[in-house]
């Protein structure tokens, strides 16, 4: 009886010891199993950035940077446009109603020629002394060819005067050398390169095959700086009335000087526009050209730190940036619908700002629903949503100042209209070599007087034909 006692205790025993060890085993495998889950959440996240990519209709990059899966998958199928603007169904072209445009017909042509009947096509009677008269009249428009260039020559007159003076002329600040290049062309070449966005060796080629006028690079590089030297002070006068302005827009891009990245920064506004070269893309680049910031305006731009610790009178973050990155969380995150919320939100306060009466607008609305978005819990959304959120709200301030004011906009897209052209003359001619980026602050300069000038509805070539000319064009 003692042993069966003995033998039952023996096993109850072992058999505890199975369930501590299976216990064990299974809270280990929990434990696991919580890990395997959270790192499956986590990867989960990380390949939705790359099944669901930023590309080119959902965000503010060019069409040429997206992959070729997407350029394929475009041509397979047609994406909604991601804009601002909606889709309409009108057809593309002049709507009903436009009013079009044609050939204007001079009043005062440079030349007239008269195609006279000389003889009866009927009985062949002479009509050459009958009176003829007018009744039809086309215009050709046309350009002379050849265009070449002309040559001045100066001479230095001497004369003597009866009282034994010999007096002499002095040759005029267009003859600054024995032989050099006039205003005119001078003016030329500044406008092919810095509004045109023609590459040096295509430009000597231009002048070359249209008129006669046989430049080498070098001597393209140094009208370039000289013409630079002489728009200097309309150049700080852009500088100036920006900085003195209510409304302005800031951008920057990136270029490459030398195989070394630099910054290309634009401030303007409807009137102006102000381009300069930089190392940096932090507030010393921003300190050199204003070192007091931009006191009277509300300086519009993306979210760039840099921009926020100048000395304004108010920010506007740019709407469209905003949007662009809410509709990626959406394609990111399709089953959450706050970044649903914030688009509507957004595109109903820029449709108030676009069709309702400036004092009719309903601010407070807008803002009580923004400020109910930015309340509402995304603990348990995309980490991306959650950055975003966290810097809407430290910008609360800065995001519908557009509807306080009818001359603030509620985009940035005039500044990348601005320093588009900086993006394509690096296209087109490969990249800046001068060293210290002399050669991209000489276009950046040369490149503001020019978009001034058209914002002003002025010719820019004329622009620069004026400072050619030592004259200052009127901005």
């Amino acid at each position: 009886m003692k042993e069966q006692v003995s033998d039952i205790s023996i096993v109850l025993k072992a058999i505890n010891e199975r369930i501590d060890s299976l216990t064990s085993q299974l809270d280990t495998a929990l434990a696991e199993n919580v890990l395997l889950k959270a790192e499956n959440v986590n990867l989960r996240l990380r390949l939705a950035v790359y099944e669901t990519p930023k590309d080119s209709h959902n965000s503010s990059i060019p069409p040429s940077k997206d992959s070729l899966k997407v350029q394929s998958e475009k041509a397979k199928k047609l994406l909604m446009t991601q804009s601002l603007r909606e889709k309409s169904n009108k057809p593309s072209g002049g709507q009903p109603g436009h009013e079009g445009t044609t050939l204007a017909f001079s009043d005062t042509p440079d030349f007239i020629e008269k195609h006279v009947p000389h003889y009866c096509t009927s009985c062949g009677n002479d009509l050459s002394d009958i009176e003829g008269l007018i009744v039809g009249a086309r215009q050709v428009i046309d350009i002379p060819i050849p265009v070449r260039a002309f040559v001045t020559e100066h001479r230095i007159i001497r004369k003597k005067c009866s009282c034994g003076k010999c007096c002499e002329a002095n040759f005029t600040a267009a003859a600054k050398s024995k032989v050099c290049y006039g205003p005119n062309l001078e003016a030329t070449v500044a406008y092919l390169s810095c509004s045109q966005y023609i590459p040096y060796k295509r430009l000597t080629e231009v002048l070359n095959d249209c008129f006669g006028v046989s430049l080498s690079q070098g001597t393209v590089d140094n009208i370039l700086r000289y013409m630079k030297q002489k728009s200097q002070t309309v150049y700080d006068l852009i500088r100036y009335k920006v900085e003195q302005s209510n409304v302005a827009g800031g951008d920057e891009t990136g270029a490459k000087i030398n195989g070394q990245g630099y910054w290309i920064w634009v401030f303007q506004t409807p009137k102006l526009t102000y381009t300069y070269c930089d190392k940096s893309r932090g507030k010393i680049a921003i300190q050199k050209h204003f070192k007091d910031g931009l006191p009277n305006a509300t300086l519009v731009t993306d979210r760039h730190a840099s921009y926020f610790k100048m000395n304004v009178a108010g920010h506007q973050l740019c709407l469209a940036h905003i949007l662009r990155e809410l509709i990626y969380l959406t394609e990111l995150d399709p089953e959450q619908t706050w970044t649903s919320k914030m688009i509507e939100l957004l595109r109903d306060s820029i449709h108030k700002r676009k069709t309702e009466t400036w004092e009719l607008i309903d601010r407070k609305s807008i803002l009580f629903r923004f400020k109910a978005l930015l309340d509402e819990s995304t603990e348990s959304l995309h980490k991306k949503i959650i950055t975003l959120k966290k810097g809407l709200t430290k910008h609360k301030d800065n995001i519908f100042n557009f509807l306080n004011n009818p001359d603030i906009p509620y985009d940035n897209n005039a500044s990348e209209r601005a320093i588009r052209p900086l993006k394509l003359k690096q296209k087109v001619s490969g990249s800046f070599r001068n060293k210290e980026a002399k050669g991209a602050n000489t276009f950046c300069q040369i490149h503001s007087l020019t978009q001034t000038a058209k914002k002003n509805d002025q010719n820019p070539f004329l622009a620069l034909l004026a400072v050619a000319n030592n004259l200052s064009p009127a901005i």
